[in-house]
């Protein structure tokens, strides 16, 4: 059976699964056309599957790092959210999902299929841990580890760090300056 496609609109639904859809993705990979990513795209073969990784990708990564609250505890997703006041001042109604967040999705998406590694890889050899701290305010764990290990594994993608610059809050804190 073929997985539902469920995009968000703004409404708070229970089985939404992207932020955003087919249509508005390839607008924007047309609008944002750098490096041929265009062409990329369009070599997707299940763009909506990219768009619910992308989507999950969003949501578990940047879980506790989101502004504001969610609309509604039984929303499927992060988004849409109250109470979020984007850097240069404005509130966001709480029943928009922010461009930003759209197209940080479409960017993600692109992603799924064109990086030899899953948005969020496995860690298959993090070294021996030598290490770990916690500490309960403001919640932080390190963990150190030694023998050469390399540490977990984790992607950095910039663009998607700039677009939502404004709808995280800074540096992982939980307080805004």
């Amino acid at each position: 059976m073929a997985a539902t496609f469920v995009v968000e609109d703004g409404t708070g639904k229970t089985d939404a699964n992207s932020y955003l859809s087919e249509n508005d993705a390839d607008t924007y990979f047309d609008n944002y056309d750098r490096q041929g990513n265009v062409v990329l795209w369009d070599a997707i073969a299940d763009k909506e599957a990219a768009l619910r990784e992308a989507t999950q990708y969003l949501d578990n990564e940047y879980r506790e790092r989101w502004v504001g609250t969610k609309g509604s505890e039984d929303q499927a997703l992060a988004w849409p959210r109250r109470d979020v006041f984007v850097s240069d001042g404005f509130l966001i109604d709480s029943n928009v999902i922010p461009q930003e967040l759209k197209d940080a999705c479409a960017e993600l998406a692109l992603r799924t299929d064109t990086t030899t590694t899953r948005l969020s890889p496995d860690i298959t050899d993090p070294g021996s841990i030598r290490r770990t701290k916690d500490e309960v305010g403001p919640l932080k764990t390190e963990i150190e580890y030694s023998g050469g290990g390399k540490g977990p594994i984790t992607n950095i993608f910039r663009i998607i760090e700039d677009l939502l610059r404004s709808l995280v809050v800074p540096d992982g804190t939980l307080e805004r300056s």
